[in-house]
């Protein structure tokens, strides 16, 4: 039984444990260690508060999930035995956290939030995994959702595409549910209409062999009222403005 250690426990770490209990992970081999949060998150969760020497001593897999700037004052008392270690701090790379943590066995994350349900998306970049650390580091990962070994230099504009693309995907879902309330639909209708076709869109085009522009190609006949709207989503640019907001998020987050 893989044991998972948690040092901090904000909103991806909780995301995390959410998405290893959802998967059948017992709340007994979850332990996690925060001054201020353990506590609520034992109560909450039933999962095991521990010092962090404790937690690592314990862990066949430690989580840091604590904010960036923290890394070496949480750290330099903490001795990690050279195991393995995940972290989801942003902006911190392999070359820092094997400095910070004095062990070879690092993987450095970049998940979404979606790991909360199962279908998150994560980034990976690693050092070189004993066998054991692999096969630890593979089921986590596979828990979570999907995962993609990148070069760290390819972490900034997966964050752009995946970190935050829920909130611009959510966006859409909020426009496309407003011009329904525009158009007589109510609030609630509307909301649970537009949410439900981009959750069955996906769903089609993740198990379709067809690319997205295929299936837009599919659904809109030449001169109907679909293709009316995909004309005018070309003159209004929206290719291009998605593009820009991708643009403008790298640019911002310097990962």
């Amino acid at each position: 039984m893989i044991k998972y250690g948690f040092i901090g426990t904000g909103n991806m770490a909780q995301a995390m444990i959410k998405g290893l209990l959802a998967k059948g992970v017992s709340a007994k081999s979850i332990a996690v260690y925060s001054p201020r949060s353990a506590a609520k998150l034992t109560e909450k969760w039933g999962v095991i508060s521990l010092s962090a020497q404790r937690l690592i001593d314990d862990s066949d897999l430690i989580v840091l999930a604590f904010l960036p700037n923290q890394l070496e004052n949480v750290t330099a008392n903490l001795d990690f035995k050279n195991k393995l270690v995940v972290s989801v701090l942003a902006g911190i790379t392999l070359e820092q956290l094997i400095a910070a943590t004095h062990t070879t066995q690092i993987v450095r994350t970049l998940p979404n939030v979606n790991v909360a349900i199962n279908q998150g998306v994560t980034a990976f970049s690693n050092t070189a995994l004993t066998a054991t650390n692999n096969t630890i580091f593979k089921v986590f990962s596979d828990y979570l959702g999907s995962n993609f070994n990148l070069a760290e230099t390819q972490f900034a504009i997966f964050s752009a595409v995946a970190g935050s693309g829920p909130a611009y995907v959510f966006k859409y879902i909020d426009a496309l549910a407003q011009a329904g309330i525009a158009n007589g639909l109510e609030t609630e209708l509307a909301t649970d209409i537009a949410t439900q076709t981009v959750l069955g869109s996906a769903q089609t085009l993740a198990l379709s062999t067809h690319s997205a522009k295929e299936l837009q190609n599919a659904v809109a006949s030449p001169g109907g009222s679909t293709r009316a709207g995909l004309d005018d989503f070309d003159t209004q640019n929206f290719d291009d403005v998605i593009v820009h907001a991708i643009k403008a998020t790298v640019e911002h987050k310097h990962l």
